[in-house]
């Protein structure tokens, strides 16, 4: 089974740089891996100094990788639900193919299509590791959650539209059943809550030492939780260090923070540092330097 690493965040606290430095780490040790990046506003590309495409390419050893930008989710995400979704909707009114397109720029739907995508390349199998840099904070799971519950309530109603409406017949005839897709949907989304749930599914949190990450990340490590993760460490990022070279009253407020951080997670998960540097990591030298850090992930 394939075993699946992700880290967390919200944004700009160093997702990428983790996720890259573990993966380089465990193809260095032998391991198959394939390193995605869902990142709304994408970094993998410029760290690993290589052009990368949301379809997997190798690019060091047994490494492969992949960046998915909101655009390129989207895209995926009506290749591969577009017609399902105009079969259902237009069961129930008269709309036109473009229903689609409108539909694909809803709120939340390349957050879900990103956890779908990671979902079926964990099933589907072919790499020891998937290492996964998420999306920016967690709110494509609680849409996830709402979305399997909407898809349980939507077949009931849809079975009283379509009664009311006399379309079983029409249905019996073999013109398509948006009634089994809609479940078909719902076991979707149970299936992928379950994968996040799953014994091969570690969970990393990345955040820094400073008020506003603090504060969040309890929020987001209370979120992962809630769904059943397995979040096996807390990674802060940006950790003070002498080489930083930064003000006193930086290095201070700095370590104020990553001593509440070390007695918030303290008896919850493991605390990692990674120290801060002049300048953020670039090629794969550099990133295994921080991996060094990270001696314990996954």
């Amino acid at each position: 089974m394939v075993r699946v690493v992700s880290f967390w965040g919200k944004g700009g606290d160093g997702k990428t740089t983790c996720a890259a430095s573990v993966a380089l780490k465990l193809a260095q040790e032998g391991r198959s891996v394939l390193l995605i990046s869902s990142d709304y506003v994408p970094a993998l590309s410029e760290m690993l100094g290589v052009s990368l495409s949301p379809r997997p390419t190798r690019v060091w050893r047994g490494l492969w990788a992949a960046e998915l930008d909101e655009s390129a989710i989207i895209e995926l995400w009506k290749e591969r639900f577009g017609d399902e979704v105009y079969k259902v909707v237009s069961s129930f009114l008269p709309v036109g193919k473009e229903i689609v397109d409108y539909i694909a720029g809803a709120p939340g739907i390349a957050d879900q299509y990103a956890l779908y995508y990671v979902y079926e390349l964990w099933r589907e199998g072919g790499y020891d590791y998937i290492v996964w840099d998420t999306m920016a904070a967690g709110g494509g799971l609680r849409m996830l959650r709402i979305e399997r519950e909407v898809y349980t309530h939507l077949g009931d109603a849809a079975r009283m539209y379509l009664r009311l409406k006399g379309f079983l017949e029409r249905l019996r005839r073999g013109e398509g059943d948006p009634l089994s897709l809609i479940e078909s949907w719902r076991e979707l989304a149970e299936n992928v809550l379950g994968f996040l749930a799953a014994e091969d599914h570690r969970a990393y949190l990345v955040t820094r030492p400073a008020y506003l990450d603090y504060a969040i990340s309890k929020r987001i490590f209370s979120e992962l939780t809630s769904f059943d993760m397995n979040v096996s460490g807390v990674i802060v990022n940006m950790a003070p260090s002498e080489e930083c070279g930064y003000p006193t009253e930086y290095v201070y407020e700095a370590e104020k923070w990553l001593s509440e951080i070390r007695r918030y997670f303290e008896g919850k998960t493991r605390v990692f540092t990674v120290p801060l540097k002049a300048r953020g990591p670039r090629g794969v030298d550099e990133l295994l330097e921080v991996a060094k850090h990270l001696a314990g992930v996954p």
